[in-house]
This record gives C-alpha cells, structure tokens and sequence, in this order.
C-alpha cells in the first residue's frame, strides 16, 4: 500500500514541500504542548483548510482521544491536486479516517458545522486570502469556546521595509483574538521577505 500524498505548495518543489511540512510538524507539537491541553483529553479540534490531510494527521496523532473537524473549500490552487477524495484516502491510509469529519466549507462564510471547538489549527491557509483573510479570523474565532486557542501557523509577507506584517495581522485580528505566544524556524532570518511563523491565539470571552 502506499504512503499518503500530501502534495505540494504553490510557489514550492516537492522537496521544499516536504521540508516545510517536517518544520512544521515539530513547530505544532511544541505548540501544543504550550496550550495545555492533556494529549489524551476528548476534545473537538477545527482544521480550517485542511487540504490533503497533513495537519489533521498530525493533530490527530497527537491527540489521540479528539475528534478532528477537517474543512476545506478543496478548490484552492494553493495546493496542487486537492479533493475530498485526496484527503479522505489519506486519512483512511493513515487509519484515522474515523476520527475525522471531512467538510466542504469556504473560510470567508461562517463556519456552519454544529459544534463548538476546543483548538483550532491551520497551517499555510489564510494569507492565500488576501484581505479575506480577516474575514476568515473572525469566522474561525468564532467557531471556538471562550478562551480557546487557534494555532496558526502561515506566511507573512514583507512588502516593504517599514511594515512588520506579522505585527500588522496581529493588531487587526484583535477583536477576535489574544496573541499568547509566536515561533518560527531558529534558521529563518528575521527580516526575511517572506516568514513562516506560528501563533498561539487565545479567543476573547466575547458574544458570539
């Protein structure tokens, strides 16, 4: 049988492909260890834009007691070859298809999936947006119980010299969320163009 096929990121080779997702598999685990949340607790987990499957593995073998909520709008060009069918296979390979619901949802609408989540996690999902991309925030912050966290974990872009736009997404997301803690590669340079970076957001007790 072979091995599930996560695919491969725009703008990326493969091999870069794979190696951002080796970066990102330890970035998460640490992250989830920061949260607090015990490995074997039942919980609800959201993966919003969850392509091919990668980081619903991950969280799910983390764990292993959640169930795992994976959307998607699987038309994005963001990830070549992505389908329900790519994601479903993967999972049922990895044998944690039934641990996880599969949905079609776009990120820009709410999020209409019956439950309430303990986590939220995306990875490489919402700079794809553009400026939806805050759209895609408030949803997703929505979607998580007070004082929940989003682990997300994207691209950051600097177009110039004088905006830090890390910081930038952080202070328009603030209605939403509460940044508790921020990490990215130890080999990535700090001015670098574009940044891959994971952020602990911790939702605000607000009205939903």
């Amino acid at each position: 049988m072979s091995g599930p096929e996560f695919g491969v990121y725009h703008h990326s080779t493969k091999e870069q492909s794979e190696n951002l997702r080796k970066t990102a598999r330890g970035m998460f685990e640490e992250a989830f260890k920061k949260i607090g949340i015990p490995d074997d607790a039942k919980i609800n987990i959201l993966d919003a834009g969850a392509g091919s499957g990668f980081l619903t593995y991950i969280t799910a073998s983390y764990f292993q007691n959640a169930h795992v909520t994976a959307i998607d709008n699987f038309a994005d060009e963001s990830l070549k070859e992505n389908s329900v069918d790519r994601i479903k296979e993967n999972l049922k390979t990895l044998g944690i298809l039934d641990r996880v619901t599969v949905l079609e949802e776009d990120l820009r609408k709410p999020i209409n999936t019956g439950r309430i989540f303990d986590l939220a996690i995306s990875n490489i999902v919402l700079h794809n947006l553009g400026r939806a991309r805050f759209l895609a925030y408030s949803n997703i912050g929505k979607a998580i119980k007070c004082n929940g966290y989003f682990l997300n974990a994207d691209g950051f872009i600097r177009k110039n010299i004088f905006t830090d736009p890390f910081r930038k997404d952080m202070a328009r997301i603030a209605r939403s969320f509460s940044p508790d803690f921020a990490m990215e590669p130890s080999y990535q340079k700090k001015k670098s163009a574009w940044r891959y970076i994971l952020v602990g957001l911790k939702t605000l007790c607000v009205e939903k």
